[in-house]
């Protein structure tokens, strides 16, 4: 319930989050911070200032020089023929010639700048007459405008913060479009820019100072060399007190700059590029739909500590993305209202959730113990606190029930699985988990897919799982219910009767043994002590008769070690292996010899010491000896040695070149009673049972390779270390 409420809510917030985004972003709430971001990203889209650009000030020291404004024409003429004298590049002549002087004066201003003929003079706009909307061009007079080589205005609109950082490129008056006073000159040069600008870009300025300047009273006293003039663009424009307009900038920060410096720096952007194109705001919109987008997906994610984390980062990657595309791009999408809508997304989004956990606290208090819900039972500051104390008594209640319940699966004797409703092992024990290592609590699997995994097979009919390793486990079912839902989960428990069978599977065998292998040698004896009542070769007869005594001695005894064996603590010390196989050779020494058989050890020269019971182990070495001397053809040899099989274990090997083991012997060459030649002498397999045995008892292996006239060879590899 809680879930489906924080998932319609999370949706309804997310919408509206980014419905106000798109609002804010048009109604440019966050324009001071934007215009402080846009100053410092600006100028980092900002090229060198240019040195082919010369400023000529109308400042105080030339009104001192030439005298009080404004100038006669006269003067503006013999500055233009100067610059025209030093072959200038274009004029760039930010004075405003809206009235006429003496007529000729104003031909002298205007035979000068058709003389020059790359001056660009400046105009305005006035309302229009007869008429409360709409403006019309403010041209110089006549002569002066038909003179010069272009007319651009010079109307500026600062930014409500008042600073300047756009110039409108064009004017429309009328039916008319009006280029700007700095784009007219840069179209007139002969290093204009390559396409057009956009019809309102931002500009961030070089600091004041940037472009070099003189006084106008220098250039008209002509104490300036031509080379400082020549080729260069000259802008001329009042820097003095008093009559010089001056703005405030965008220049990284804000700074004070005149008007005239302001043209120079928007020519040498519109030249040399620098110029920003200020994207709309549906951008801005679109840019905090998406950082809320990706805010809202982490509140969903992770916890409340990660997602105010990751709404601090998510803001400074916006504010980073907005700043890094200025330069890379040249375009600004005004970040503020993402910025904004992200900060404050964080404390709605938490009130809503914890909103949400009260309620659900509330709910499942009533739920877990009625009287849980009683606000008088616990304490705290404000209502959410009191809520979690209360929760907190009734989770800490269930946590011990639950515990509880754990340690009880946990005592139980034998494995012990519960199963859901769908088949899934939702629940074990410490001693069903060692039984099925895969399994997860936290991915519950069917048991079909545990038991497939394990290798183990179960035995519907008898109830019983069979491991690989020999296990056998009796299983014993219950089915549960909760709540009233009928067949909610099983629970199972394994018992392990390995031992059990292994017992049953003894008794059988001993069974056979006693009814079979021990009552023939005995049977033999009845039979020939009959014979030699009746007088036949005592002497045959005697030795007859203790063969088949020799082979129930030695039944007996091998059936009476591997009893003992089952049921004997093993004493395990340092031992050297390779004496223990030297020992052996020696022993085995006077039968190898009636068979004139060779006993060849291939031992290292260095001891190779182990914990071993080293009276099992030379047991088990008079046991392969000697089967090996005993199948092996007269004149043969019979190979033993010790190889370093790891760091952690050793191998031990036998090899004779005998018959092999027989067909149905191979198959479980070390089964007890189990099948073999009669023409193999005195023997049921107790001897390589034994042997099997004592290798398992030391936590080792054995293998046996045998083809049939090519002899048998078994390999033992045992730990170095228990």
């Amino acid at each position: 319930m809680v879930y489906r409420r924080l998932l319609v809510e999370w949706i309804v917030l997310l919408a509206l989050a980014i419905a106000l985004g798109f609002f804010a972003a048009r109604a440019d709430i966050a324009n001071r911070l934007d215009a402080a971001l846009l100053d410092r990203a600006a100028a980092l889209a900002r090229p060198a200032s240019s040195d082919d650009i010369v400023i000529v000030a109308i400042d105080d020291a030339s009104l001192a020089q030439v005298g009080t404004w404004p100038w006669p024409r006269t003067v503006h003429a013999r500055l233009i023929d100067r610059l025209a004298q030093a072959e200038s590049g274009p004029v760039m002549f930010d004075v405003l010639f809206l009235e006429p002087s003496t007529g000729e004066a104003d031909a002298q201003l205007a035979a000068a700048i058709a003389r020059h003929g790359k001056v660009v003079l400046p105009h305005t706009f006035a309302p229009q007459p007869n008429s409360l909307e709409g403006i019309v061009p403010v041209f110089p007079i006549a002569p002066l405008a038909q003179s010069a080589a272009e007319t651009g205005h010079v109307v500026i609109t600062p930014d409500p913060d008042g600073v300047l950082r756009r110039f409108d490129m064009g004017v429309e008056a009328g039916a008319n479009d009006y280029p700007h006073f700095a784009l007219s000159a840069a179209r007139l040069g002969t290093n204009a820019g390559g396409h057009e600008p956009d019809t309102r870009p931002i500009l961030s300025f070089h600091p004041a100072g940037s472009y070099s300047q003189i006084s106008a009273a220098e250039v008209i006293a002509d104490s300036v060399p031509d080379e400082f003039l020549r080729g260069k663009t000259i802008v001329i424009g009042a820097t003095a007190q008093g009559m010089g307009d001056r703005y405030s900038v965008g220049a990284g920060s804000v700074a004070v700059m005149s008007g005239v410096e302001t043209q120079a720096n928007l020519y040498d952007a519109l030249r040399g590029g620098g110029l920003v194109t200020d994207w709309p705001p549906f951008w801005s919109g679109l840019l905090a739909a998406l950082a809320l987008l990706v805010q809202f997906l982490v509140f969903w994610r992770m916890s409340p500590r990660a997602g105010l984390v990751a709404t601090l980062a998510i803001a400074a990657a916006v504010v980073a993305a907005a700043v890094m595309l200025v330069p890379l791009t040249g375009a600004w999408i005004a970040p503020g209202v993402a910025l904004l809508a992200v900060v404050l997304a964080y404390p709605l989004w938490s009130w809503r959730r914890l909103t949400s956990v009260s309620a659900y606290l509330e709910e499942e208090a009533a739920f877990l113990r009625p009287e849980g819900a009683k606000r008088a039972e616990v304490e705290g500051f404000d209502q959410i606190a009191r809520q979690v104390a209360r929760m907190r008594r009734l989770v800490s209640h269930v946590s011990r029930s639950f515990a509880f319940l754990g340690k009880v699966i946990e005592a139980a004797p034998d494995a012990i699985l519960v199963l859901d409703r769908a088949g899934d092992v939702v629940m074990a024990n410490a001693k069903a988990h060692y039984l099925f290592p895969q399994w997860s609590e936290e991915r519950p699997e069917p048991l079909g897919a545990l038991l497939a995994a394990s290798l183990a097979n179960s035995e519907d009919g008898r109830r019983e799982i069979s491991f690989p390793d020999g296990r056998t486990f009796l299983v014993a079912r219950a089915e549960f219910e909760l709540e009233g839902d009928l067949e909610s989960g099983e629970i199972m428990a394994l018992r392990d009767v390995s031992e059990t069978r292994r017992r049953e599977q003894d008794r059988r065998e001993m069974l056979e043994f006693l009814s079979h292998d021990m009552r023939t040698p005995q049977v033999a004896i009845i039979g020939l002590s009959r014979q030699a009542g009746q007088g036949e070769d005592g002497e045959d007869i005697s030795r007859r008769i203790r063969s088949q005594a020799q082979r129930t001695l030695k039944l007996a005894d091998d059936f009476v070690q591997l009893a003992r064996l089952d049921e004997a603590e093993l004493d395990f010390e340092d031992s050297d292996c390779v004496a223990l196989v030297e020992e052996a050779c020696d022993r085995a020494y006077t039968a190898a010899r009636a068979k004139r058989i060779i006993v060849e050890p291939e031992l290292p020269e260095e001891p190779v010491f182990a914990e071993v019971d080293a009276s099992l182990i030379a047991r088990l070495l008079d046991n392969l000896i000697g089967n090996a001397i005993k199948f092996a053809p007269e004149g043969s040899s019979v190979r033993i040695g010790i190889d370093n099989a790891s760091a952690q274990h050793f191998c031990l090997w036998i090899a004779d070149a005998g018959p092999g083991l027989p067909t149905e012997r191979l198959a479980n060459p070390f089964a007890r009673f189990g099948a073999h030649e009669q023409k193999a002498g005195p023997s049921v397999g107790l001897g390589l049972a034994f042997v099997k045995r004592v290798v398992d008892r030391h936590d080792g292996t054995i293998t046996v390779a045998s083809r049939r006239g090519e002899g048998t060879r078994f390999e033992i590899e045992l730990p170095l270390q228990r």
